[in-house]
């Protein structure tokens, strides 16, 4: 029979693999879109890891920049590996009564406008189909600020999205039976190209209303290793988890120039 240790190597090499067949994808800090835009003829790749009690969720993104501040990509999200017992192995939830449904399996593209020196705009999606072929989608508009005495990126944003990919709940304390709620993100560099500040949060009490602490770490020339704590809103469905990232770009300095703080 074939080990756990080994079953969970072959589903981490074919969930990358999926990801570089289709050369879709999308950049977030943790889960709020970044913003940042691949660039051209480069790849990104990102796997995430959320360690919560009893699950390990895995989140893959791979990227493909096609110029004009233009990206593509696919992502496999909400593959939960059973750590509290040996069966089922994968946790999955078909049951578009029982919203979310996972895990998913979405075309996402991404596209930025340059406004001006200092601010810039970026909508962007993730659609596609549930393992039982459930779609759902989720959808985003936001607003990029670079304040270039300090070199911080603040992001200000919307989203809209079905319940079958975040579940039930609302999306903004404001207009409770709105499909619309709001995501917050801060880049801050404490060591220039090396080690960087980011804080997100997302409105709302689905699977993703929370708020995310950590650091990201460029710890080679083409790898960054981003470490987080997710807090759950209260009332919300999200679960309070450590998340860990390894995050593949083709150079720091190129990763920083298309939306950081240098803008073309």
């Amino acid at each position: 029979m074939i080990s756990r240790r080994l079953t969970f190597s072959i589903i981490l090499f074919a969930s990358g693999c999926l990801s570089y067949t289709f050369v879709w994808g999308q950049q977030n800090l943790f889960n709020v879109p970044s913003s940042d835009i691949t660039e051209p003829g480069e790849i990104f790749y990102q796997q995430q890891f959320n360690a919560l009690p009893g699950i390990l969720q895995i989140n893959t993104t791979l990227c493909y920049g096609l110029g004009s501040n233009f990206e593509v990509g696919v992502n496999v999200i909400g593959l939960n590996i059973n750590t509290a017992s040996a069966s089922p192995f994968i946790i999955s939830n078909g049951d578009i009564d029982d919203p979310p449904v996972y895990p998913f399996y979405t075309i996402n593209f991404q596209k930025a406008f340059v406004l001006n020196k200092t601010l810039r705009a970026s909508i962007g999606t993730q659609t596609g189909l549930s393992i039982d072929a459930h779609f759902g989608n989720y959808t985003y508009g936001n607003f990029i600020t670079s304040i270039p005495r300090w070199h911080s990126k603040i992001i200000t944003g919307f989203y809209a999205s079905t319940n079958s990919f975040l579940g039930p709940g609302d999306r903004n304390l404001f207009v409770p039976d709105a499909n619309v709620g709001f995501q917050l993100g801060l880049e801050q560099p404490i060591i220039k190209e090396k080690l960087y500040l980011n804080i997100e949060g997302i409105t709302g009490k689905h699977t993703l209303g929370s708020t995310t602490l950590g650091g990201a770490w460029y710890f080679s020339k083409h790898w960054v290793l981003s470490l987080g704590y997710l807090f759950a809103n209260s009332g919300s469905l999200a679960i309070n988890s450590f998340i860990t990232e390894f995050t593949y770009v083709p150079s720091i300095g190129g990763h920083r120039k298309i939306l950081g703080h240098i803008l073309k």
